[in-house]
């Protein structure tokens, strides 16, 4: 696949992850047939589009998590996933931690540590 394409189609992603995208989109935005986009693109990435996708969904999702204030139903929602349940399970697919996990493990590397001496109460 040209570079151009490429960069064009993962643009759109970028630009649409809190909406649907099909494969069709995707096609039509790098301007080729489904089935030959997607041949086209595996070679090229080495993933399928739509692993290309939940990839992308995952990686603004942490960033996402890195604020404290915004709830992880909202996180799900604006990076394009129906339900808090299906962005779990795709989330732990992928990071390894659901996302509150995650989100409680970067948040801990800001804590303060305690004084050496210190009991917990």
């Amino acid at each position: 696949m040209q570079k151009w394409r490429l960069k064009r189609v993962m643009q759109y992603v970028d630009d649409n992850l809190a909406a649907k995208v099909t494969l069709e989109h995707l096609a039509a935005v790098a301007g080729l047939s489904r089935m030959h986009f997607a041949a086209q693109f595996r070679a090229a990435v080495g993933i399928r589009p739509h692993e290309y996708l939940l990839k992308r969904r995952i990686e603004r999702a942490q960033e996402l998590l890195q604020q404290a204030d915004v709830s992880l139903v909202d996180i799900a929602l604006t990076v394009g996933f129906q339900t808090q349940a299906h962005f779990t399970t795709v989330f732990k697919r992928f990071a390894g931690d659901t996302p509150y996990q995650w989100r409680s493990a970067y948040l801990a590397q800001f804590l303060p540590l305690p004084p050496v001496g210190a009991r917990p109460s």
